[in-house]
């Protein structure tokens, strides 16, 4: 994967993807707009289409200088989805226009993209991109990491790495995650029992019987 830095005209981004990047190698923060990804004309740079047709992957690298509605917005209706939509976490993103990684696939569901390949290229895409078939996906045998999202309808407005906003009707939250088949989060309490089924003196407890988020009933 290659973060290409600064833009400087001895070594253009142009060449990079259609010259040095191989098939399978990552070209990431591709909606930056800081190194030509966009065209004077507005259109995406046809060396990335180029470089697409190559087998270089195109990844959205958000962070907190690393994406740009002017730029993701026509190259979305060009065509030109990324393969794999990731967040560049690090403390300035996560406090600035990125936040998390549900705020980054909300971005995409905004500009028009289902919400199957906005799944699809959040874990199948990148498991794939880094040789991890044994991740992302939901295959009888695999690894138990779930993530259960609820889609949320209203009035949103998601910003960019200049704080531009784009309004959206919908949004994803997390209700539940499991890894490696245990619950580790859980907002509503969905894999819990109701209150009034539990049977008199359940309490959560700190011996051994009290596993985190998945609790075994215990009588005092």
């Amino acid at each position: 994967m290659v973060d290409f830095g600064a833009n400087r005209p001895e070594r253009p981004m142009s060449e990079l993807v259609t010259k040095k990047l191989r098939p399978g190698d990552i070209y990431t923060h591709v909606y930056s707009g800081l190194r030509g990804e966009q065209g004077p004309d507005g259109r995406v740079n046809p060396a990335m289409l180029e470089g697409r047709k190559r087998g270089v992957i195109f990844d959205v690298g958000h962070g907190g200088g690393s994406f740009l509605w002017r730029i993701a917005a026509p190259a979305m209706k060009e065509g030109f989805v990324p393969d794999s939509i990731s967040t560049d976490l690090h403390i300035g993103s996560m406090n600035a226009g990125m936040k998390d990684m549900l705020n980054v696939m909300d971005k995409f569901l905004a500009m028009g993209m289902s919400l199957d390949d906005v799944i699809a290229r959040s874990t199948w895409n990148p498991a794939r991109e880094i040789k991890q078939d044994g991740l992302g996906h939901l295959t009888v045998g695999a690894t138990a990491d779930v993530a259960v999202l609820r889609l949320e309808k209203g009035r949103f407005g998601l910003t960019d790495m200049y704080g531009a906003r784009m309004d959206s009707t919908q949004r994803l939250m997390c209700e539940l995650t499991v890894r490696d088949g245990k619950v580790v989060y859980d907002l509503n309490g969905i894999s819990r029992p109701d209150w009034k089924s539990l049977p008199a003196g359940y309490m959560q407890t700190g011996d051994a019987r009290w596993d985190g988020l998945n609790p075994l009933p215990v009588r005092r």
